[in-house]
């Protein structure tokens, strides 16, 4: 039976006048390959960067802020930016979750079954279809140890996903 990916919700809380709180990038994506819900990753976040408030973490206080919720990973700055789509075509690999830095913004990339998710779209989507395949990727956290699972269970399948969506869609 297929089970729904782990999908953070926007951000619950509001201000003292009564207006909903910004939802950021980089504690929406905390929350999404952490298993969380997005304030437990917005505090941790917050406490990486030492500041009042999360907007505009770096890559460290990401790296960090997962860290404390338990996920662990690598990041790896680019020396040559490429758009998106070029970047997944030539340097992700199949079975895998990223995190990837593109122009001030922070994605999920889950290359097990090729979907992304991010604050803006709070919903995993076809990679293909992603709105940001023409930003500048500037670096990427490849996610050792995500706490969600992938939208289908069976590796073959996603396997031979990769290989078309590697290939083309052939």
């Amino acid at each position: 039976m297929l089970e729904q990916k782990h999908t953070p919700e926007g951000r619950a809380i509001t201000d003292w006048h009564g207006k909903q709180r910004i939802t950021w990038c980089g504690p929406y994506a905390i929350a999404t390959v952490s298993g969380t819900a997005y304030e437990p990753a917005y505090q941790a976040a917050k406490r990486a960067r030492g500041k009042r408030h999360a907007k505009g973490i770096t890559c460290r206080n990401l790296k960090d802020a997962c860290a404390s919720l338990g996920v662990n990973g690598t990041w790896k700055m680019l020396s040559k930016k490429r758009a998106l789509r070029k970047f997944i075509e030539e340097s992700l690999m199949p079975n895998e979750v990223y995190v990837v830095n593109i122009t001030k913004h922070f994605i999920v990339i889950d290359t097990r079954d090729w979907t992304t998710i991010d604050n803006q779209s709070l919903g995993w989507c076809a990679v293909e279809n992603s709105k940001h395949k023409n930003k500048m990727v500037h670096g990427y956290f490849k996610v050792e140890n995500p706490n969600f699972e992938p939208s289908h269970q069976n590796r073959d399948f996603r396997d031979q996903q990769a290989e078309m969506n590697f290939k083309g869609g052939e």
